[in-house]
């Protein structure tokens, strides 16, 4: 009580760290099967320390030995001495590498990391954000693709709606006497027609109902 009302000087654990004389007795007394001497905070500390996790991966594809025979004990389908004929992800072969003795597949690299909690539960690790890349660099060439093809098709339309145009402008006509096949245009060429030069400036055309009446 004197500690709490700072009368007295306060009371230093095993460490020779300072006790808060405000802390319950129940977290400030060891437990009895510690066999501590004097009051101590240091069972309330980490006192086991970290193991050593790594943060590296495996490494995908590694291969370390490439062996000429069959060996016993190795996979009866490749050969590989790193995983046995049910753990195989070779292709099952007619003739496995037991009875053959050759094509032995190569053995692989085979690492074992401790992982911490969160680790083993990460279902992103070891991902490489690296090769996401690819993914990227394909579907851009398959945009650039799908562009340069819709382009292509709008250029044909626009070839055929111009040949269109030119069909009806134009009109094939055969020549009398089995001559050659001629194309006339009509209005492109700007021409006046024969009959307009006929008639002079001066002159005044004039209307006459009647006479067409009588002509008929």
């Amino acid at each position: 009580e004197a500690r709490k009302a700072g009368l007295a000087p306060a009371e230093f654990d095993e460490d020779g760290k300072e006790i808060n004389p405000h802390i319950h007795q129940y977290i400030s007394s060891a437990p009895w099967y510690l066999n501590a001497e004097r009051p101590s905070l240091k069972h309330q500390r980490k006192w086991r320390s970290d193991p050593n996790y790594t943060k590296s991966w495996y490494d995908r594809g590694a291969k370390i030995f490439q062996a000429e025979k069959y060996r016993k004990g190795a996979c009866e389908n490749c050969g590989a001495m790193t995983h046995d004929a049910k753990s195989c992800i070779e292709r099952p072969r007619k003739k496995r590498a037991k009875w053959t003795n050759m094509h032995i597949a190569t053995d692989e690299k085979i690492e074992t990391f401790e992982q911490d909690y969160d680790g083993k539960r990460d279902r992103w690790n070891g991902y490489d954000a690296s090769t996401y890349a690819r993914v990227i660099e394909r579907y851009e060439a398959r945009v650039e693709a799908r562009r340069k093809y819709l382009k292509e098709q709008q250029l044909k339309k626009i070839d055929k709606s111009k040949q269109m145009d030119f069909a009806k402008l134009a009109k094939h006509v055969r020549t009398t006497g089995g001559g050659s096949m001629r194309t006339v245009r009509r209005g492109i060429d700007g021409d006046s027609p024969v009959t307009s030069l006929r008639i002079s400036k001066e002159s005044v055309l004039h209307k006459k109902p009647k006479e067409t009446l009588n002509s008929l």
